[in-house]
């Protein structure tokens, strides 16, 4: 019997705290990773919402088709995710399993996005960006678009506080830099040297030095909005350093005029964890084949409506 929903890194800060929501809403959930001690710990901490542990070896096609049989929908904790995921993607269109992953590489969102076809004539719903990047900025790209359904161009940025210093993430952000600093213009991807466009933009209520970052929101807001100029920026140390998390959008009408937003939240993993269980809830109340972005999947509304989250407008 398949349980409702599938954490792979169940025993990693992320996996754990959506787990947490998961088993919360009353959902079945087998906890998957590489230690089964550790994962038989974590079942315990959580009670009886655990169904089931299952050691997992991502190296091993056959292990990473079990876990995707295990459940109706897989979460993956695991990164970096563009060397990672794919793997686990095709094992979850191959069982027939609803599939979401945290990534926020700019190449691993492109990467899941690209394989909508694919989903569809599987009927697989696959979701990719389900964290504070991408999907805070997107979110808030999407909302503006009722004001500039056609925009010239997007800017996006994040500043995000963590109260974890994981393995995981460095090794993901290790990889995805080496992407150097991305950004689209006229509808083609640029590269140059990560550091290279700083600037300094105000959101959050503080003036803060960011740079163009190969990270997924670049990905995520050049596809809902269409616009052939686009650069997302971050916060290159050290996040907001308060304790909150911050995105804004900018989006540029034809008419030369900038329309903005700005998303303020708490600490990172916590709105990262609230995201993904929230979709990974979605994918379970019924199938949504394609290639999804978390924040498409749920809708500008629904991620602004998540706790501590609040969005203002700019004139």
């Amino acid at each position: 019997m398949r349980t409702d929903f599938v954490v792979l890194g169940a025993t990693g800060v992320t996996g754990g705290l959506i787990a947490e929501h998961l088993v919360r809403q009353g959902a079945t959930v087998t906890l998957a990773g590489r230690d089964t001690d550790r994962l038989a710990g974590t079942a315990t901490r959580l009670g009886g919402g655990a169904g089931a542990v299952l050691a997992v070896d991502l190296a091993d096609p056959q292990s990473v088709a079990a876990a995707a049989r295990a459940g109706k929908v897989l979460v993956n904790t695991v990164g970096p995710f563009t060397r990672l995921a794919p793997a686990v993607v095709s094992a979850c269109l191959g069982a027939g399993t609803a599939y979401v992953d945290l990534a926020n590489e700019r190449a691993a969102v492109r990467a899941l996005l690209d394989r909508d076809a694919e989903a569809r004539d599987r009927g697989v719903a696959l979701v990719t960006g389900a964290g504070f990047g991408p999907a805070a900025t997107e979110a808030l790209v999407l909302g503006l678009l009722a004001r500039v359904p056609h925009p010239a161009g997007v800017t996006v940025a994040s500043a995000a506080s963590s109260a974890y210093d994981t393995a995981g993430v460095r090794s993901t952000v290790a990889e995805a830099v080496a992407d150097g600093a991305t950004t689209y213009r006229a509808g083609e991807l640029v590269r140059s040297p990560l550091g290279d466009g700083a600037t300094a933009l105000t959101f959050g209520g503080a003036v803060r030095t960011v740079i163009p970052v190969p990270v997924g929101d670049l990905e995520a807001a050049r596809d809902a909005s269409g616009a052939p100029d686009v650069t997302a920026y971050a916060v290159p140390r050290g996040g907001a350093g308060d304790g909150r998390s911050y995105g804004y959008a900018e989006l540029t009408g034809a008419d030369g005029r900038r329309h903005t937003a700005e998303l303020r939240t708490g600490e990172g993993f916590a709105f990262t964890a609230a995201v993904a269980a929230e979709a990974a809830a979605v994918l379970l109340g019924g199938s949504r084949a394609g290639a999804w972005t978390a924040a498409r999947l749920l809708g500008a509304e629904r991620v602004a409506a998540l706790p501590g989250t609040t969005v203002t407008t700019g004139r």
